[in-house]
């Protein structure tokens, strides 16, 4: 099993990750983050520097068997009963517990419980914004039937169909294909003419009418990993400014992915971006991009506050866009692989 292997890679990182913080142990309930070092998003986890355990309701643990009882398989798996993590941590005489990013009400629980001091750490969100070999299979998987979505809606979006109806077509594309969910799990985004200025438009009971631009902003998910890519689509003749201002966005899209390079800061990259943008007369309203994987919006974040920067086998979309309230959006998006020697764009 190739995720065997590759869960013992992922602790191993981890524990490289307490290390550097100086932390006893790394406690875990984000259900994404238990996937990536469990190959399930069931239960909690809790890895030290030389134990992980991984505690389960008994449904799971004999759903999951085949998995958990690898001989290799990376956690000692316990069932789950009520006090039984506190309790082991408060035995292990942890000292500094390293903690994701959870609720003040369940800080402050945690915190009457254990003994331990809780340190907020993002040890394994780090981790994921680097995606392995094995990742990068998925996440191509991902972006091959994103990339068949979108032919889809090229062929579908026209005058007189509804948007709701064209969603419905191209949703049912992307399940035949593949994905394990509806794009970003919650639906795609498809919006024409004044709707397509909101940025996170749902699809309306409205028709697609002639000289409209159309926002169509889609993904696949394969083996839990997702794809993103957006275009903006024309419905008949367009001109003016729509048209100027559709090249002009595209444009900037692919300038913006030719300027990436490992080491640079995605604040650097959006500061790009916006500058063009407002050198334009226009402003920009969103982060240029974000990394995908897991979750269709992980690290690394490329917007103005990020302190990210990009590294050898990152993934995450550049996505540029132009809106102009009660008249029209635009935006071009896509998923890029970024490595030393080169850079691909997974939806192109």
């Amino acid at each position: 099993m190739d995720i065997i292997a590759e869960i013992g890679r992922r602790l191993l990182r981890t524990r490289t990750g307490l290390e550097e913080n100086n932390l006893d142990a790394l406690l875990l309930g984000n259900p994404k983050n238990v996937l990536y070092l469990t190959g399930r998003d069931a239960g909690r986890v809790l890895v030290t520097r030389d134990h992980a355990v991984l505690w389960v309701k008994e449904l799971y643990q004999e759903l999951y068997s085949r998995l958990y009882s690898h001989r290799d398989y990376g956690f000692e798996v316990r069932v789950y009963e009520k006090d039984a993590v506190k309790d082991f941590i408060n035995r292990s005489m942890v000292e500094r517990l390293g903690v994701e990013n959870i609720r003040v009400m369940d800080y402050r629980k945690l915190s009457r419980e254990v003994n331990a001091e809780l340190l907020p750490c993002d040890i394994v969100e780090r981790l994921r914004s680097v995606k392995s070999d094995y990742e990068i299979t998925q996440l191509k998987k991902a972006a091959k039937i994103a990339k068949k979505g979108m032919e889809k809606a090229y062929d579908i979006v026209d005058e007189g169909i509804s948007e709701v109806d064209a969603v419905a077509a191209i949703e049912s594309e992307i399940r035949e294909l593949g994905s394990e969910t509806p794009p970003f799990e919650s639906g795609m985004l498809l919006a024409s003419s004044g709707s397509g200025a909101d940025v996170h438009a749902l699809a309306q009971m409205k028709k697609i009418r002639s000289g409209s631009l159309v926002v169509v902003d889609l993904g696949g998910r394969w083996k839990g990993y997702h794809s993103d890519m957006t275009r903006t689509l024309t419905v008949g003749r367009l001109g003016g400014e729509g048209k100027k201002l559709l090249e002009f966005v595209e444009n900037l899209e692919l300038e913006t992915i030719e300027k990436l390079e490992v080491g640079v800061k995605a604040s650097e990259i959006h500061e790009l971006v916006e500058k063009k943008i407002n050198g334009g007369g226009y402003r920009f309203y969103h982060s240029t991009g974000h990394g995908v994987g897991l979750e269709v919006h992980e690290r690394p974040n490329i917007g103005s506050e990020s302190d990210d920067i990009l590294g050898d086998n990152m993934v995450f979309t550049i996505e540029p866009g132009i809106y102009i309230p009660k008249r029209f959006g635009i935006r071009f998006e896509d998923t890029v692989l970024l490595r030393k020697k080169k850079k691909e764009i997974l939806t192109r």
